[in-house]
């Protein structure tokens, strides 16, 4: 072979054992350039108090930036006010002249933010409790 041949055959090479390697790394994968592709899920557990008994216990695998609300107008019977606040779930209504209101926790701990605001981690158990204040 001729020096000019050598050179062109040497440079296809190296061209492709660098697109090998990138292919290999998965720097050319759409997932690993966008995040927003992710495939991750979390595992949620719901639990559902109203008149002192249990109404709901059950789990649910959603995507990871699934909010509250998401997960619970998707998976049981919900009346929501234009504002966003429960006011029903699985027919039992939250009772303004009587004090009872919807609320729920994460983890045993008050969320300081609304339903609609809330992305439940992966493993999270989620009360809601039909409370008298």
């Amino acid at each position: 072979m001729k020096k000019k041949q050598k050179t062109l055959v040497a440079i296809a090479v190296g061209v492709i054992l660098v697109v090998l390697a990138l292919v290999f790394s998965g720097m050319l994968s759409d997932d690993a350039a966008d995040p927003a592709t992710s495939d991750e899920m979390n595992d949620v557990n719901i639990v559902i108090y109203a008149d002192e008994e249990e109404v709901a216990n059950e789990s649910f695998e959603v995507e990871d930036d699934t909010t509250l609300m998401e997960i619970m107008e998707d998976n049981f019977e919900m009346i929501v006010s234009d504002e966003g606040f429960v006011e029903a779930i699985e027919g039992y209504e939250q009772d303004p002249d009587e004090g009872l209101y919807w609320i729920f926790e994460a983890n045993d701990e008050m969320v300081e933010e609304s339903a609609e605001d809330f992305v439940p981690e992966d493993g999270d158990i989620v009360i809601w409790n039909l409370m008298a204040f």
